[in-house]
């Protein structure tokens, strides 16, 4: 693996719910990032019930 290849795999984002890449649509809630609306909304419901 070179440097630059190195430094592009430090610098994905990840999403907090499903662990996929965020892309274009990064929502942020606090200090957590999601990849969508989808993964947001989960979290969201299960946050608000403590689970």
């Amino acid at each position: 693996m070179n440097q630059v290849e190195e430094i592009n795999i430090k610098e994905k984002l990840i999403c907090y719910h499903c662990g996929e890449e965020c892309k274009d649509d990064r929502i942020i809630i606090g200090e957590k990032l999601f990849c969508c609306n989808g993964c947001k909304t989960v979290y969201e419901l299960l946050d608000a019930n403590d689970l």
